[in-house]
């Protein structure tokens, strides 16, 4: 009896131990013929013949153990390997990944007792991919475009390429498919500055992951994807910007585009905007080797969308007879800009009354006035001269403010004041004739007398004060002011209440603000809308009344705590209100220097200020050399068009800490320095507050006229006409940036704008730390920002890790197919490199273009230059005198300094004797 209770409860003991068979939440990607999948676990205390499992993907068939694939053990758990023409999954019927399920350990001591506790996904299996030979002939840089085709690649959500001769992901080109993959092809796009190889040859791909670790094809040959030849005669064309001196309106007749390399016989173009040749927009009408003329064809447009003019007329391709050719990044839209487009103006009558020096403003409506790159300009009859009698405000482009300066007039007596002609582009041929004599904009009377006016005159003033800073007097001027006159104005002020009178002369009256009050609640014109003389109220102007001061808003700066890394933040944001406009504003911080910054845009309640280039925010003279050391960067004054605002406390607005290490923040870009972003870093919000700048990247692309029409719309036959441009590709939307990330800093907003997902803003109460609500959570990849980019941050936990503590489960394990021919990995660093990405490879990228140096830093260069160049010079001299003492040689020039001996001794025994005295003989 004793002995079957033994046995019993040594039984029990071994189910126990046995129970404890824990499986790492840890989700491989595979492929359907992968050898092995190791399975990473505790509690596998059985010899591996007495282990069995269940493992399969849902409705299938368990895998048979010994027939699909046989079991070893390892140190950390068990590794399958699958038998010769054997799969994990039957993806025939299926859309990967499929998930793998182990659903079942069991020991034979354990009898039929399953010691996993809940099956769990070990898997996701992909179909094993390949790659379908080409060998169609593409150009080292002017295919833009590349194709390859394969196997198992749809529901991928990476594809990494490994080429001979090698060639670099996100350096060369970009994998520009969309993710996952939904088809078997995948599109790759050259990026600008790059070639598919250095020399003419087949290019092949010896190896594809797409998910499930790298595949080798073909033996170590690899599939040909296509061959590449030396560019043709034809595509060596160039275009050259000529937007500074070619400035046309948008339905002038012609455009001129020089370069070289043009086909005298037949050239097409390719514009961003989708401009069409072949008399359907343009036709050709002049041609040569260097330069070619178009000719609008009547009703179209060099730009349509006249809301994002001014902006420019881009080319993008070109093509002599041998296809299309860039001319510059066309993946991004960007190419050269031939033109610049302004929408041709045109005014609009009006009647206006105005009078002949008691009106301040005069607004005139039309078309094409522009906000940016011009101001407009007119011509008056009867003649005015701006900057003398008035200045010009843009409102928006149908709508200029014409303002009358102090002491000016419109006319000299009773008229109509009419436009003549006007000019918004700025150069000399820019000057468009009104129809007739000019377009009337306003009827000019005579001032009310004074006599109607209780003897009194106001004279308009254009003085600007702020509601109550800085400004707490007003001065109006006129004629006929006596003591204890009173005004009404318009915003409402009350006299005794909001302001007192004091009365200087009879040509000058000094409002005084009181303390606590406002001259205006809201930004506006304070306008003297009636006097008050003997008790009796005398409208001005008829009732419109006179301006005295323009009211702008205190402008107030608010405090903040943002980082501010020294060079490689190129934008500061001031928050705060009451802010006007780029030309007015200007804002003084320290501790950095005034001259290393600009005003960048203005909005109500920002102000963006710009890092010069070759400049810090913290001045030379103090240092970070510890990294949790910070200086608080502080707004000292701000002046938002009525004079400066010295704070009698600084206001911080931020913290200059140390730049961030391992990010790349510079300005190599080929396009940096022109107000666009080109690396693919910039943020929406960013753009919303350039002044104009957003206008070259927001052309009317994709807005060329529709197929079948004419540019009035009529349908024309197509059989007749046609347009068909065969430089678009399938998808024009899948495009690249012009420049690596990271080589436009300064356009880009700095690295402030390249987000750290290593960190989460404390103060968003949205942002998510640890979930699973990924869509594709705990597939074994990180798909939030921090990897594949799918989801939100943070919304993938077990496959990235929370937030700030970043724990990729990514399966790196070369060891797995060490003794497997179809699965392996690159002895070779270079081609391991391929598919590292742009981080790990930086020092391969091309450097084109070169950070612009200020004038500050070209000094220093040079005297730095100087400095060495002498001291090399002192040196060498010091060791060749060093050498000849050495060697007990006689040291040159040294008599001169030290006389020897015996020449003293010889000069004292000459006799005295008397030496003539000649101009150029002096004896001492």
């Amino acid at each position: 009896m004793r002995p079957s209770i033994t046995c019993v409860l040594v039984s029990l003991a071994i189910g126990f131990v046995a129970s404890e068979v824990t499986i790492a939440p840890q989700v491989q990607t595979i492929y359907d013929r992968a050898p092995k999948l190791r399975i990473k676990g505790v509690g596998f205390d059985a010899d591996e013949h007495d282990i069995s499992i269940e493992i399969s993907a849902t409705g299938e068939d368990p895998l048979k153990m010994d027939k699909d694939f046989i079991l070893s053990k390892s140190d950390d758990g068990i590794i399958l390997k699958l038998l010769t023409s054997r799969k994990w999954v039957d993806l025939t019927t299926r859309n990967p990944p499929v998930g793998l399920i182990l659903s079942s350990v069991k020991f034979k001591s354990s009898g039929d007792r399953n010691l996993l506790p809940s099956p769990m996904i070990v898997a996701n299996v992909l179909a094993t991919p390949s790659i379908k030979e080409n060998t169609e002939v593409i150009y080292k840089t002017a295919t833009n475009e590349l194709e390859i085709e394969g196997s198992g690649f749809t529901g991928a959500k990476k594809i990494d390429l490994y080429f001979d001769p090698p060639l670099f992901k996100e350096i060369a080109y970009e994998v520009v498919s969309p993710f996952p993959l939904s088809g078997n092809s995948v599109t790759l796009r050259l990026r600008h500055n790059y070639e598919w190889a250095e020399n003419p040859g087949k290019l092949s791909v010896i190896g594809v992951d797409t998910g499930g670790g790298p595949v080798k094809l073909n033996g170590e040959v690899g599939v040909v994807v296509a061959t590449v030849e030396d560019n043709l005669d034809a595509h060596f064309v160039k275009v050259e910007d000529t937007e500074s001196e070619q400035v046309i309106y948008h339905d002038d007749p012609s455009v001129k585009i020089k370069g070289s390399g043009f086909n005298p016989d037949e050239t097409t173009l390719r514009f961003n905007n989708g401009l069409l040749g072949k008399g359907v927009n343009y036709t050709i009408t002049s041609l040569s080797e260097n330069s070619m003329t178009l000719r609008l064809t009547p009703g179209s447009l060099w730009r349509k969308n006249v809301e994002n003019l001014p902006g420019y007329l881009t080319l993008l391709a070109v093509n002599a007879g041998e296809g299309f050719v860039a001319v510059g990044p066309t993946n991004a839209g960007k190419g050269r800009d031939v033109a610049r487009v302004f929408e041709r103006p045109n005014v609009f009558s009006s009647f206006t009354k105005i009078y002949r020096t008691h009106s301040h403003e005069l607004h005139i409506r039309g078309v094409g006035f522009p906000i940016v790159m011009s101001t407009p300009q007119l011509k008056f009859n009867p003649p005015l001269t701006e900057g003398r009698d008035y200045t010009i405000r843009v409102v928006d482009r149908t709508n200029i403010e014409v303002n009358l300066k102090d002491g000016r007039e419109w006319a000299s007596g009773p008229c109509e004041l009419l436009v003549t002609d006007i000019n918004t582009r700025g150069d000399e041929a820019g000057w468009v004739k009104l129809p007739g004599e000019g377009v009337h904009v306003a009827q000019v009377v005579d001032d009310v007398d004074s006599e109607y006016t209780g003897g009194v005159e106001v004279y308009p003033m254009t003085q600007r004060v702020y509601q109550s800073v800085l400004h707490s007097k007003i001065d109006v001027t006129g004629t006929g002011f006596t003591n204890g006159i009173s005004f009404m104005f318009s915003p409402s002020l009350a006299e005794g209440v909001d302001y007192t009178t004091t009365y200087v002369s009879r040509n000058k009256v000094q409002l005084n603000l009181k303390s606590g009050k406002k001259w205006a609640q809201e930004p506006n014109m304070l306008v003297v809308k009636a006097v008050k003389v003997d008790g009796k109220d005398y409208p001005l102007a008829n009732g419109d009344g006179i301006r005295i001061a323009t009211i702008l808003e205190d402008p107030v700066v608010e405090s903040g705590d943002d980082n501010i890394h020294e060079t490689q933040s190129k934008v500061v944001v001031i928050s705060g209100r009451g802010f006007t406009n780029v030309a007015d504003v200007k804002v003084v911080l320290r501790p950095t220097v005034p001259g290393a910054y600009k005003v960048l845009s203005v909005s109500d309640d920002t102000i963006r200020l710009q890092l010069k280039p070759d400049y810090d925010w913290l001045p030379s003279f103090l240092t970070l050399a510890d990294s949790d050391k910070k200086y608080p960067l502080q707004v000292s004054s701000v002046d938002t068009g009525a004079g400066d605002i010295v704070f009698d406390s600084p206001i911080t607005i931020g913290n200059i800490v140390k730049d961030r290490e391992g990010v790349v923040c510079d300005d190599s870009c080929e396009f940096a320095f022109d107000g666009v972003c080109d690396d693919g870093t910039e943020d929406e919000m960013y753009y919303n507050y350039y002044d104009g700048f957003g206008y070259y990247m927001d052309d009317d692309f994709g807005g060329y006229y529709g197929y079948g029409q004419y540019a009035d719309g009529e349908a024309y036959d197509d059989e007749v006409v046609y347009w068909y441009d065969d430089y678009y590709m399938e998808d024009d939307q899948m495009m690249v940036s012009a420049c690596l990330k990271g080589t436009d800093c300064t356009d880009c907003g700095g690295v402030d704008a390249i987000v750290d997902y290593s960190n989460i803003d404390s103060s968003d109460t949205n942002a998510v730390v640890c979930t699973n609500t990924c869509p594709y959570a705990r597939d074994g990849q990180c798909d939030d920002p921090r990897g594949a980019n799918y989801c939100i941050l943070g919304t993938d936990c077990q496959d990235c890790g929370r937030v700030g503590a970043d724990n990729f489960t990514i399966v790196d394990d070369d060891g797995w197919w060490e003794d497997d021919d179809d699965y392996w990995t690159f002895n070779d660093g270079v081609f391991l490199d391929q598919a590292k990405g742009l981080e790990a490879n930086r020092p391969r990228v091309k450097v084109v273009h070169t950070e612009s140096a200020g004038a500050a830093a070209v000094f220093l260069t040079m005297l730095e230059g100087m400095v060495y160049t002498i001291g090399a010079i002192f040196a060498a001299a010091a060791l060749y005198v060093l050498s000849r003492w050495y060697k007990g040689q006689s040291i040159p020039f040294m008599q001169v300094f030290t006389p020897e001996s015996s020449a003293v001794a010889d000069l004292e025994m000459q006799p005295a004797r008397r030496m003539p005295i000649t101009p150029d003989v002096i004896r001492t």
